[in-house]
């Protein structure tokens, strides 16, 4: 399909959007949850921010009447699963284990390669970034904030069903960029949000005795 240079470039907008709710989240998963917490919000963020860059990078690529790199669009399946996956395990807690949610990743991976589709990626990157949604929405004490991550969440799922259409007109395509460009920018809010209320004195990394995370 021939992507207009101009729809190319708003498929950046969602992954700066994106970028800036994890930056923001990092530092508070590392100082209400802890410092590995912290770091696996920043990894897993990272992972999640970079899959999205390349995809967009090769949309841009196509429009521009470039080479068409595949990988670059494919690649974000395999890191889409295990950047959730890390993300949901910094906003749980330490509960379940940090092997746990790896595991469930790798085994997604695994299946991946083995079967040749993504259907084991998608898996694991929904039902990741549902844990991720629910407990940020459980953790905020706002009405706004809430309502922010709830139209994140269900926005994920429009934009699975979106994208699943076998016929992806241009037209559709403009919906899907701007509803993703309005789910992530809410993403940020609301993490901005989340991160200006009064953290409980019983969840933060002083009481367990933790050195404070370098990410704070």
């Amino acid at each position: 399909m021939d992507y207009p240079l101009a729809l190319a470039l708003v498929d950046f907008l969602p992954v700066l959007a994106m970028a800036a709710g994890i930056a923001l989240l990092a530092p508070f998963a590392a100082r209400t949850r802890g410092r590995l917490p912290g770091w696996a919000a920043l990894a897993g963020g990272v992972l999640v921010v970079l899959g999205g860059l390349l995809k967009a990078v090769w949309k841009l690529l196509v429009a521009a009447g470039g080479p068409d790199v595949g990988w670059l669009a494919g690649v974000q399946f395999y890191l889409f699963g295990p950047g959730f996956a890390l993300l949901a395990w910094a906003v749980l807690g330490r509960r379940p284990p940090l092997w746990g949610m790896a595991g469930f990743a790798a085994a997604g991976v695994a299946a991946a390669l083995a079967t040749g589709a993504t259907w084991p990626l998608l898996l694991v990157t929904t039902v990741c970034a549902t844990i991720l949604g629910v407990r940020l929405l459980l953790l905020s004490r706002h009405p706004a904030g809430r309502a922010l991550f709830g139209f994140n969440l269900l926005g994920t799922y429009a934009m699975g069903l979106l994208a699943s259409r076998p016929e992806q007109t241009i037209a559709l395509q403009w919906v899907e960029e701007t509803l993703n460009t309005l789910i992530w920018t809410a993403f940020a809010v609301a993490v901005l949000r989340l991160t200006r209320q009064d953290v409980p004195a019983g969840n933060r990394s002083e009481r367990t005795g933790e050195t404070p995370s370098p990410l704070q």
